[in-house]
């Protein structure tokens, strides 16, 4: 059979290709007798539905699976009304949103089938019994009578080592390393162990049954950045984007990558960028880190207040924590990356100032601000809808308010969210600008302009992506 992967980005950017479609297609291809490809609508957002029928025909899939986050369910609603208007073919939604809102995704009338685990087993079977979903484990489906009849899940991988390596020969690499500064995507983990309260993990791990955080062998990582060096160096890759939520959690794991790393010469030909948490850093990891090709960190701090970040957020880490994990890695010159999170449901003026400061204190190459956004099953959503934050009636049953951000706190309008958000983008424009200016002078105006006209156009970016074509490209041109 033949299933054709969805990745819904019709609206807004994204900067790198899907990992968890090209290690669908990796597994599909690689581990069964079926046969996947991947639409990606990153670069068809003018002309994604000429671009899926195009697809759709050449391909005949007998069954089209969309990955969906709670930010992309309506595009991929959207979507899956136009397949059924004009196919006849089997939908399935999985991903994150379909893992925790089984049930408000399969009622949709577009929507025949719900994934609520990890994919790669749930469609081996699927696609074996040819879309016959009886006794199908993590799978729901619906009976010709509309009857949804919810099997049972599957538990977690136990070893990554297991999946192929990701399959990424179905999206427009040499036209996302334009855009994303010629870095590629890879992960050495799933899961992870902290309960941060607005984040998804917290509610995927009470939804699914296994070992959570599992981590990928050294040798198993270093085989996949080998083989993509053989693949990509010549397209354009120099910089590998790691996703796992947080790459330092294991130290043995960290030294014996970097060891294995520099062994085989990689930190020659490449440098590359991970999560961290502030409660984790240790002179020792970032030095190691640092001298296998680590060129930045990126990090959480979400709120300057304690009260919000430690126990409204669950961040579990103290201020001093966070400032000594910034004075390290800067002592060792990595670039730094930190967000903070406003309009949490207890936010005030005086501890989004807080936040605001602190940001200013860390004085970060980046800094994010952006506004809260309750996703479903958190418990960050528990307490907004508690306190009757999120503007609209029928939250639960609306695809379109899975989208929207808090529409104020409890001591806070909008109006006031939307302050700091815009001092924190003034502030971090003249930063870029006066960087740009120091580093590259007239060449940084030149480029400016080159983006505006251009790139902006041309890829339907956001205006907050000319750091990335400016400073941070001026940035890694001196690694």
């Amino acid at each position: 059979m033949k299933l054709l992967l969805v990745e819904p980005n019709i609206e807004g950017y994204a900067l790198m290709p899907s990992m968890a479609l090209a290690t669908l297609k990796s597994f599909v291809n690689n581990k069964t007798k079926h046969k996947a490809e991947i639409a990606d609508f990153i670069f068809h957002k003018k002309d994604w539905e000429d671009y899926l029928k195009y697809k759709i025909e050449k391909f005949k899939p007998d069954l089209i699976g969309f990955s969906i986050m709670s930010f992309d369910y309506s595009q991929a609603l959207r979507m899956a009304r136009f397949i059924k208007k004009h196919y006849n073919i089997k939908i399935i939604f999985g991903g994150v949103h379909a893992i925790l809102m089984p049930e408000e995704t399969i009622k949709n009338k577009e929507v025949d089938m719900v994934c609520t685990c990890e994919g790669e087993f749930a469609l081996k079977d699927l696609l074996d019994k040819n879309l016959d979903c009886k006794k199908v484990n993590g799978v729901w489906y619906k009976k010709a009578n509309g009857e949804v009849i919810q099997n049972k899940n599957l538990r977690l991988i136990e070893e990554l080592d297991d999946l192929p390596f990701p399959d990424f020969e179905d999206y427009d690499l040499k036209k996302y390393f334009l855009i994303n500064n010629n870095h590629l995507p890879i992960l050495g983990s799933r899961g992870c162990p902290y309960n941060c309260t607005y984040c998804s993990n917290h509610a995927i791990r009470k939804k699914l049954e296994g070992r959570y955080v599992r981590i990928r062998s050294v040798d198993s990582l270093i085989q996949e950045i080998e083989l993509r060096i053989k693949q990509y160096y010549p397209l354009g890759m120099r910089y590998l984007f790691f996703y796992d939520d947080t790459f330092i959690l294991d130290k043995k794991f960290v030294f014996e990558f970097c060891k294995k790393f520099k062994e085989k010469g990689f930190d020659k030909k490449l440098k590359w960028n991970v999560n961290v948490r502030a409660n984790l850093v240790t002179d020792e990891i970032i030095k190691v880190m640092k001298d296998a090709g680590c060129y930045e960190v990126r990090m959480g701090v979400e709120a300057g207040n304690d009260e919000i970040r430690n126990k409204l957020y669950k961040r579990e880490m103290s201020e001093e924590q966070i400032y000594n994990a910034v004075k390290i890695i800067k002592k060792y010159k990595l670039h730094l990356r930190v967000q903070f999170i406003v309009g949490a449901p207890y936010d005030t003026k005086k501890t989004m100032d807080e936040s605001y400061k602190m940001a200013r204190k860390i004085n970060a190459d980046y800094t994010l601000f952006p506004i809260l956004m309750p996703l479903p099953a958190t418990e960050i959503k528990d307490i907004c809808e508690k306190e009757n934050l999120i503007e609209g009636k029928g939250f639960k049953d609306s695809h379109i308010m899975f989208t929207s951000p808090v529409s104020r706190t409890k001591y806070v309008k909008m109006k006031d969210i939307k302050k700091v958000v815009n001092k924190v983008r003034i502030y971090q424009v003249k930063k870029v600008l006066l960087e740009g200016l120091r580093m590259k002078n007239i060449r940084f105006l030149f480029d400016l302009i080159i983006f505006f006209i251009y790139y902006k156009r041309k890829y339907d970016l956001e205006v907050d992506n000319v750091f990335r074509f400016t400073v941070n490209k001026y940035a890694l041109e001196k690694l």
